[in-house]
């Protein structure tokens, strides 16, 4: 994906509506649910996930770059209001 700007823009710009695989919509959704919600995760998401190919040790991988991207973004943000 990296490889294909446009698709990258489009996903920057609203992924819901960028030309991605059902894998890369998926793991997408799944960020968000992380993202906004994480006690809603179920281990039906993880069986969605498993279902596109995803290994046990792919999810843990997925969701410990979400959560470190979360909060690196939630300190950053918190810092940069710090006069």
């Amino acid at each position: 994906m990296a490889k294909d700007k446009q698709l990258a823009e489009q996903v920057v710009e609203d992924f819901t509506k960028a030309n991605l695989t059902p894998r890369e919509k998926l793991i997408a959704d799944f960020t968000v649910k992380v993202t906004r919600s994480p006690n809603a995760c179920c281990p039906e998401d993880i069986q969605r996930l498993r279902g596109v190919n995803l290994s046990d040790r792919d999810i843990v991988s997925l969701v410990e770059i979400i959560a470190y991207y979360n909060m690196s973004t939630r300190l950053f943000e918190a810092m940069s209001t710090v006069e």
